[in-house]
């Protein structure tokens, strides 16, 4: 086989805030045939920012993939939350997990990252964002033309397209009210990247809370898979969130970012989408961001609305089953 052929045809740049769905989807673009995760910055959000790169470091270090560089990114820009995360006090559940004392995080800052693989890289990486959008609207302040070079900008946020929104209640009860967790930790950092043109897709909470993943066929999983045993674990409580959360006759989990990685793996799992332009809205105390239709076409961006849940859901088993698809 010759060099050419073992260059992976994708290359990945994620920023995450390392809570439990987001350690799976971690491991689903690590699982991804041809394709490279290059680095990883991290975020505030299911924990802080610092906390959240020693998680990203026990994630790797489950698979043995500490050769990724992890950098650290923004702080939260007020003051934190006064209700407990479903991700646990860590992000990873509360259990206790560490990475292994010889691995390092870099000295590179997680938006320095994205501005130099953006800059050395043009056309050529796909930036994943599972996390409020501070570091990438840091990046974009600094240069507007970031998100232009990068291939794909896929984003784990907002809740679609505002004349859709009767549906998505309709369709999730309990769950509007819920929201867009992402946007709501840093709304202004959503409306900076949400008026930044690009190649960006927004996956939001109306399309990734549709996937709902039985707990039963995890516990299956983890008599045979390494992987499977370390999902069981971190996820012993938040599966019982998202089963109440979600009102479910039967326990199950849910990956929202997991579905947002594998929108960026294979776009064609996307069965409809619509161009729009994203704006924030506020209301009650928290922060959505919503797909409108206007004149203004600067800032255009896609939003899916209804995605293939099969494919979505046998890529996510393979990663959990340990088996790559290569």
């Amino acid at each position: 086989m010759t060099a050419e052929m073992n260059t992976p045809e994708r290359h990945v740049l994620v920023d995450t805030d390392t809570g439990v769905d987001d350690a799976l989807a971690i491991l689903t673009a690590l699982n991804a045939p041809d394709t490279s995760v290059i680095g990883i910055g991290t975020v505030f959000g299911n924990c802080t920012e610092h906390q959240a790169a020693q998680n990203v470091l026990t994630v790797l270090a489950a698979v043995n993939r500490t050769d990724i560089p992890v950098c650290v990114g923004s702080p939260r820009p007020g003051p934190a939350p006064t209700t407990p995360s479903p991700h646990g006090s860590d992000g990873l559940g509360g259990r206790g997990l560490q990475p292994p004392p010889s691995v390092r995080l870099s000295d590179e800052t997680a938006v320095d990252q994205i501005l130099r693989t953006g800059r050395e890289r043009p056309g050529q990486v796909d930036l994943l964002c599972l996390a409020p959008l501070t570091n990438i609207a840091a990046a974009i302040t600094r240069d507007p033309t970031i998100l232009r070079q990068f291939r794909s900008v896929t984003i784990m946020g907002g809740m679609g397209t505002v004349d859709r929104r009767e549906i998505v209640a309709a369709a999730q009860p309990k769950f509007l009210a819920k929201g867009d967790t992402n946007t709501n930790h840093d709304p202004a950092a959503a409306a900076t990247v949400a008026a930044t043109p690009g190649p960006v897709t927004w996956v939001g909470m109306d399309v990734t809370g549709r996937l709902r993943l039985r707990w039963a066929d995890l516990q299956t999983l983890t008599s045979t898979s390494n992987i499977a045993r370390f999902i069981q674990t971190i996820t012993e409580d938040y599966h019982v969130y998202c089963t109440n959360t979600y009102g479910a006759e039967q326990p199950i989990y849910t990956s929202h970012d997991s579905v947002a990685t594998s929108v960026m793996l294979d776009p064609t799992v996307i069965l409809s989408s619509v161009s729009a332009t994203a704006q924030v809205h506020s209301a009650d105390g928290r922060s959505a961001l919503w797909g409108h239709y206007p004149d203004d076409r600067s800032a255009v961006h896609q939003m899916a609305t209804d995605l293939d849940y099969a494919a979505i859901r046998n890529r996510v088993d393979r990663t959990l089953a340990g088996s790559g698809e290569h």
